[in-house]
């Protein structure tokens, strides 16, 4: 099986690419955060302090992980590397201890049915973003340049902490000689159809 996080910021369309990818089981972080919140949608989980239900939502993914690594069944965990919170600052999806906690957990368990743990950031312009959220009448997201700038710039950076995360549980697990092929990239999304190409061939490899 493969187990792939993908993330970027709000709007960036990933959630629109992976529907050509509906074979393949997904996990929405965002969907997580809002049930233990007990929130009416996903726009409101960044006005409150989401990351005192961190611990409830790796519990469930780890869960979900586990089950998905028995069945050898590939899982694509869809979520933001970077995300505000109390509508203010942003920090890391979630903490670096709760990613090797994933880690630890997928590395304790018979890895003959996982072949790779891909993380992919999706990226685009901002002024493409900026675009696409002001078209996108359904959601709450802010329509300010600077604003798409900085949740671009936040989830590339949190992103290879995401790897990076898995990558060390693997180490010292496996004395620096992880058994499993972890991997980064990065897909822009400015051409849509280019970018479900490439996502497609990531997946699909």
């Amino acid at each position: 099986m493969k187990l792939v996080f993908i993330g970027g910021a709000s709007g960036v369309g990933k959630t629109s690419l992976l529907k050509a990818f509906l074979d393949i089981k997904q996990i929405n972080t965002g969907d997580e955060f809002k049930r233990f919140m007990m929130l009416p949608g996903r726009d409101e989980i960044r006005n409150g302090d989401w990351s005192v239900f961190e611990s409830e939502v790796t519990e469930s993914l780890i869960d979900l992980i586990s089950c998905a690594v028995k069945k050898g069944e590939d899982l694509i965990i869809d979520t933001h590397f970077a995300a505000k919170i109390f509508a203010k600052r942003y920090r890391i999806g979630l903490k670096e201890k709760y990613l090797y906690q994933i880690g630890q957990s997928i590395f304790s368990l018979d890895l003959e049915n996982v072949s790779e743990i891909l993380t992919i950031l999706v990226a685009t312009d901002p002024l493409l973003l900026l675009a696409r959220r002001r078209l996108d009448r359904s959601r709450n997201r802010e329509l300010i340049p600077s604003d798409c700038f900085n949740d671009l710039r936040n989830n590339d950076i949190y992103s290879s902490r995401y790897m990076a995360s898995i990558r060390r549980a693997a180490w010292d697990r496996f004395n620096n000689q992880p058994k499993v092929k972890i991997q980064y990239e990065i897909v822009k999304n400015n051409v849509f159809e280019q970018a479900q190409n490439m996502i497609d061939k990531l997946l699909r490899r």
